[in-house]
């Protein structure tokens, strides 16, 4: 059985057995920040986990769910590379074959763009995910956002890794 299933199986066997389903505790991450850091990269922990957010598809780990096709966040030099090439697959999503920690995805089903979130949110969520899962990365902030996001507003499609690749060589 494939560990991503293996909590539906224990779901549902509980349930058929009559048995109360404890909710499962709040993640607990850890970062090397401190201070107004940590309170931005404590602030992006609840933008990510919010419902329909990264958690859904990068998961509490940041391991992604492989067998879905959704790549991680742990140790991925997508997160910890050029952040404007981050804040801009954030902002109008990612389409397309992607190539992470050497694992190729076939990105059959894109990123969702997250535009709606504020510079902040997105500053903060990317601080996050920066510098967990053991990313160890600069902190992102709302100006460098607004920025990127004014220079990219006529963005009407998803990114494609390749055209990001090609402009953010690392």
């Amino acid at each position: 059985m494939d560990s991503w299933l293996a909590p539906v199986y224990k779901t549902a066997l509980t349930y058929l057995q009559g048995q109360i389903i404890e909710a499962d505790a709040a993640p607990v991450y850890t970062t090397h920040l401190s201070g107004a850091e940590k309170a931005v990269f404590l602030r992006g922990a609840e933008v990510f986990n919010r419902e329909g957010h990264c958690i859904t598809c990068h998961q509490s780990d940041g391991k992604g769910l492989p067998a879905a096709q959704f790549p991680p966040l742990a140790g991925s030099e997508w997160v910890t590379g050029p952040e404007e090439r981050l804040i801009k697959l954030t902002l109008h999503g990612l389409s397309g074959p992607i190539e992470v920690k050497g694992e190729k995805f076939p990105g059959v089903v894109p990123m969702t763009p997250f535009k709606m979130l504020s510079d902040q949110e997105v500053a903060e969520v990317l601080s996050f995910v920066r510098n967990t899962f053991g990313n160890k990365a600069p902190v992102v902030t709302a100006e460098t956002v607004k920025r990127v996001r004014v220079a990219t507003q006529s963005q009407k499609r998803f990114y494609t890794p390749a055209e990001l690749r090609k402009a953010y060589p690392q």
